[in-house]
């Protein structure tokens, strides 16, 4: 059993890519059906969700999203719609690409008048949408969007995890025969299948973005090799050093842009130089709740850290799990792994991003038992 399975819900990113499984050959069919002929056999598309997610557009501040809806349309079109905390409406449109019983991929293809690409994916239950995963461009800005549905009684399946590394800062971004120029702020953005994006803002306004592939990966550093920088080439390797809440502390990079040699230096603005030191201790915080299968669970923080579950049901000897720290999600929460009796994974996300207080919450995931959101005291 996977820790992946039950961890997508602590990271909460737009076109919606949908991947259809092919349906097996039938009896007396002489070809099999085309991807698009079983896409058209299936009913339409008329999904929506409440819950919460993140949208992110190149260097703008991430908005919350608290609503979502999925409409197909004739032709293999599809509609998405976000809505914002905030009250605005977002509308995307995209192209039906696969569809199974229970996912879909959807190439996106266009934001209102604005240019897209990328792909999403959407998990649904029946007319409803489970989860909303997706990531590309707009308007050549990186996008991406992470969306899950609010109710924790459903079982939510394994969705890939997008990390994202950014920071303002200050460093020197040179080309030869250019005079070099000044970053003010940086992002990269490491895809599940290890496809990386890095991005630094010049003083003057301008992005300048490489596509590449994460090599190797720490604790504490990303390497990266750098293949290409929008329609130009690049080569390689680029050093980011990062933080917590994936803060980026520094980039290290040189290579070639179309030929031409090319290198950048920048160092992450930091508040200070090692994370805040914990509290005294206080009185430990309790969070409880109760998992759909009838579990209790009680899980206990001191000094803002999560360190134990204990588990009760009618009938049944009472077990504990320990927990240990894992990493924050993209939305700073911290994330703590464990095992219910040495045999299944299960993962704690700190919503209230790392100070559990009375009225805080956190959510609890058990592979194959589903999701429960916990209230703190």
């Amino acid at each position: 059993m996977k820790i992946r399975s039950i961890l997508a819900y602590s990271t909460v990113a737009c076109g919606v890519a949908i991947t259809v499984m092919s349906a097996p050959p039938m009896v007396g069919l002489t070809a099999p059906s085309s991807a698009s002929t079983v896409i058209a056999q299936q009913t339409d598309l008329n999904l929506a969700g409440e819950g919460e997610g993140t949208l992110s557009i190149g260097s703008r501040p991430s908005q919350t999203v608290t609503f979502v809806t999925v409409t197909s349309r004739p032709n293999q079109q599809v509609e998405i719609t976000l809505r914002l905390a905030d009250g605005n409406l977002q509308r995307w449109e995209g192209q039906l690409v696969s569809r199974s019983a229970d996912e879909a991929q959807i190439q996106l293809t266009s934001a209102g008048a604005a240019d897209a690409t990328g792909t999403l994916t959407v998990r649904y239950q029946d007319t409803n949408l489970i989860s909303l995963i997706g990531s590309g461009t707009l308007d050549g800005q990186p996008l991406s969007i992470r969306f899950t549905i609010a109710d924790d009684s459903v079982s939510r399946p394994p969705t890939p995890s997008v990390e994202t590394f950014t920071q303002q800062g200050q460093g020197v971004f040179g080309l030869q025969g250019r005079p070099n120029q000044t970053i003010s702020f940086a992002s990269v953005t490491v895809q599940p299948d290890n496809s990386a994006e890095m991005s630094i803002r010049l003083a003057d306004g301008n992005n300048i973005a490489f596509a590449g592939q994460q090599t190797r990966r720490t604790a504490e550093d990303i390497v990266l090799n750098l293949t290409a920088s929008g329609n130009a080439d690049a080569q390689g390797p680029a050093n980011i050093r990062y933080g917590p809440k994936n803060s980026i502390l520094s980039i290290s990079s040189n290579g070639t842009l179309d030929g031409q040699p090319f290198f950048i230096q920048f160092s992450g603005q930091q508040s200070t130089a090692q994370p805040p030191a914990a509290p005294p201790a206080t009185a430990a915080i309790i969070c409880t709740g109760q998992m759909q299968n009838g579990w209790q669970y009680r899980a206990e923080a001191t000094n803002q850290r999560f360190s134990q579950i204990r588990w009760e049901r009618s009938g049944v000897e009472p077990t504990v799990s320990t927990l240990r720290f894992y990493r924050n999600n993209a939305q700073g929460q911290p994330v703590y792994r464990g095992s219910f009796r040495a045999a299944t994974e299960l993962a704690l996300v700190d919503l209230s991003g790392g100070n559990p207080h009375p009225g805080s919450q956190i959510s609890i995931g058990v592979e194959e038992w589903g999701w429960s959101r916990g209230n703190c005291r």
